[in-house]
């Protein structure tokens, strides 16, 4: 099921935008979040097989959450979550009487995990402040890495004079990039070999020359594949060692990746600064680090998160997002309402968790409306 499917469904019981248009925090380039939570007939469960649990267009910020997901998820004070059940009414699209009765008994998931769970969120906002910010200092090519750039070469190369090598600056038993080798030799390609493992030795395969009639090294899927070299070969066309580090490989196409899929998603304006140089952190980030040490603090308060921030609070976020202040600065301040967060925890009349058995009830209540 996609986004468009459910919208003809007619399941969807509440949409709302969310992001920084419901904070007060929106800027001119802001994207417009929508989230909302949806609800199947009682008989989709008596099938053996599961209905889906999220329904969602990433490249849209656009996220939908079965009625029973939504609901584990506010049990235990996910602050993505949990402020859905808070929004300004301005926001909100569409809000059916299943949902009314939902917000009626929101204070069912309110407890002291908001301790926990907004300053673990808090947190992981930090990290990616600092991680995104080494994606725009760290740019990726736009071709994905090639197998071939993770090989090395140790050649037994009898077309070579052994005394011309120390002038290609290449000595005995020396791994050599196999690129770097391409060019001193004009040329080379792995299509004209065979190869098999070197016994004892991890990534490491001996090579051997079979010119137009060779398999190649990487095959179908761009797999290494070993042959078997028949006995008569084994010096008439041993050509070298190859060294193929495969797990470095592997781990620059994760990279690739998700570089490609952040620069893709990213809202270009929000990067700016960082490609100029001009600051070391994702602003954004911090600022919504800030924000969740607010509703998270305003819980143990008040019994709810601040979704919508105005006045002082909502100019100090803005001006978080606008790059006034140091990294150093919104750190000292992050650590001083930690330490707030932790006496407030300790002195917070809110239960240490939602009661299950009640969130059950109502959960049953639901989807009988």
């Amino acid at each position: 099921m996609n986004v468009e499917m459910l919208k003809e469904s007619g399941l969807i019981i509440f949409e709302t935008v969310s992001g920084s248009h419901a904070y007060n925090t929106n800027v001119e380039t802001s994207d417009f979040d929508i989230r909302g939570i949806f609800r199947f007939s009682k008989d989709t469960y008596m099938s053996l097989f599961m209905p889906v649990q999220e329904v969602s267009n990433e490249s849209e910020d656009v996220k939908y959450y079965e009625l029973r997901k939504f609901m584990e998820l506010a049990k235990d004070c996910n602050p993505n979550i949990i402020e859905l059940l808070f929004m300004p009414r301005n926001c909100v699209r569409i809000q059916t009487p299943v949902m009314d009765k939902l917000i009626e008994n929101r204070h069912l998931f309110i407890s002291k995990k908001a301790y926990h769970t907004f300053s673990g969120y808090a947190f992981a906002q930090i990290k990616k402040a600092k991680g995104q910010n080494k994606m725009v200092h760290n740019p990726q090519l736009a071709n994905m890495p090639k197998k071939e750039d993770f090989c090395w070469v140790i050649p037994i190369d009898k077309t070579m004079p052994v005394n011309n090598w120390d002038s290609l600056g290449v000595l005995p038993c020396r791994p050599i990039l196999l690129k770097e080798y391409a060019k001193m030799r004009g040329g080379f390609d792995l299509a004209r070999f065979h190869v098999a493992a070197l016994e004892h030795v991890p990534n490491t395969y001996r090579m051997y020359y079979y010119g137009e009639v060779a398999k190649g090294v990487f095959r179908g899927n761009d797999m290494l594949v070993c042959e078997s070299i028949p006995l008569d070969d084994e010096v008439l066309n041993f050509w070298g060692l190859l060294i193929y580090n495969q797990n470095e490989y592997e781990k620059a196409l994760i990279e690739h990746r998700k570089y490609m899929d952040w620069k893709a998603n990213r809202n270009e304006a929000r990067w700016v600064d960082q490609e100029k140089g001009l600051l070391d952190f994702d602003q954004k980030n911090m600022m919504h680090c800030a924000r969740l040490m607010m509703a998270g603090r305003h819980i143990l308060t008040h019994g709810e998160p601040i979704v919508r921030f105005e006045g002082k609070q909502q100019q100090y976020l803005m001006d978080i997002r606008n790059g006034k202040f140091k990294y150093e600065e919104i750190m000292g301040k992050v650590e001083e309402e930690m330490k707030e967060l932790e006496e407030l925890h300790k002195n917070s009349t809110l239960p240490w968790g939602a009661d299950s058995k009640k969130v059950d009830a109502l959960y049953r209540e639901l989807m009988d409306v």
